[in-house]
């Protein structure tokens, strides 16, 4: 059996702890350029609230969801953003920290992860991204 995998963008990381990509948030003309981990294991797309004010939200008027994590809960609002990463858009619901200390931006399962296609090679520290509705392209012979 054999797969075909394309993948449209390549992007090398800086090593250390977590797999971080550059990210573009928008609403309107409003927009924050942050740096955000890949976090496979989280359920959704969390950003510092710092950056959901810098775009114009009120924070605070967003969807009010509670995350429990295996350290502990926290209250976060979620606010329709579009997001791109290496040129991939989507509008997306993401979520900003109610606690404006919590100093950690996160690329998630729903609203990043579930539109694309990832390829990782921790090894050599590069990031493989595609849309998932991308045209794969087959190898030549």
């Amino acid at each position: 059996m054999s797969f075909l995998v394309g993948f449209s963008r390549v992007h090398s990381y800086a090593g250390g702890d977590a797999v971080t990509l550059p990210v573009l948030l928008r609403v309107g003309d409003e927009r924050a350029d942050v740096v955000a981990a890949v976090d496979t294991g989280a359920s959704h797309c969390l950003f510092e609230r710092g950056h959901g004010e810098s775009l114009g939200l009120d924070v605070e008027s967003g969807v009010r969801t509670t995350f429990s994590t295996a350290i502990g809960r926290f209250e976060a609002f979620g606010d329709e953003v579009q997001i791109d990463v290496l040129g991939l858009e989507f509008d997306s619901v993401v979520y900003f920290f109610a606690d404006a200390g919590i100093r950690r931006n996160v690329l998630g399962r729903r609203g990043w992860l579930d539109r694309l296609r990832l390829g990782l090679v921790d090894h050599d520290q590069v990031v493989y991204l595609a849309g998932y509705n991308e045209q794969m392209v087959a190898p030549s012979r």
